[in-house]
């Protein structure tokens, strides 16, 4: 299963890598419906020799036709409606030495203490200067199982790279975070949900439960070939 995924992560960077635009906002070429990949400044990633910029989050729209307001949502809205922003915020503060945790002691009052307050013009201007995108125009009913194949993928294959020393995440923003068992930390996304957590990889055992169809060669190759149909390119 190791191999599989290997494999199909290194497809899915050569094609990313190459194609589509690199979006830093809302913008009108936006599909209503698709599935997004962030970079974040500064993180990358090699592999078999070669640099990428470093996939750090995957994300939908949950909501039919609610992709450009989601988008919208994590640039210029606020922690109450973007979990991502939310993460960002709370990372900040953390690296900031303010202790959220010894102040807020939950995430529920972190949230209702700084929304729509100055910590959210930080998280924006975050947005703005360090986090970019790339997006794919995929039917809404694929979305979800879209999504948990490719954080699974992308959280195992991390993790992998990061037990062998080949990944470095000493830089990166996320070690700030807070998320149930550490998903954020120890799977270098800014994803929690469908994150797959690594016990051992000899033999491979997983911490998390996981849906092994998901991750087949023909599952697989079938996600990736919608991806790399429907990247979105802007003129």
């Amino acid at each position: 299963m190791l191999v599989q995924i290997s494999h199909f992560v290194q497809k899915l960077y050569d094609m990313v890598s190459t194609k589509g635009t690199l979006f830093n906002g809302p913008h009108v070429r936006l599909p209503l419906n698709g599935i997004y990949f962030f970079f974040e400044k500064g993180q990358k990633i090699m592999i078999n020799g070669k640099e990428y910029n470093r996939i750090v989050r995957v994300g939908i729209n949950e909501k039919q036709g609610n992709f450009r307001k989601r988008i919208r949502g994590h640039y210029k809205g606020n922690i109450e409606g973007s979990v991502f922003r939310e993460n960002i915020g709370w990372a900040l503060l953390e690296r900031d030495g303010m202790k959220p945790r010894e102040i807020y002691k939950t995430k529920r009052r972190y949230k209702q203490a700084n929304s729509g307050g100055p910590l959210e013009e930080e998280i924006s201007k975050y947005f703005s200067e360090t986090l970019t995108f790339k997006a794919f125009a995929i039917n809404h009913e694929k979305l979800a199982i879209y999504e948990e194949v490719l954080i699974g993928a992308l959280s195992i294959y991390y993790q992998y790279k990061i037990r062998r020393k080949e990944l470095n995440l000493d830089n990166w923003l996320g070690l700030h975070s807070y998320s149930r068992k550490d998903k954020i930390k120890r799977s270098g996304l800014w994803n929690s949900n469908h994150v797959v957590l690594v016990k051992c990889f000899t033999p491979l055992l997983f911490e998390t439960k996981v849906n092994l169809s998901n991750f087949s060669t023909g599952f697989l190759n079938k996600v990736f070939t919608d991806l790399d149909q429907n990247i979105i390119s802007a003129p």
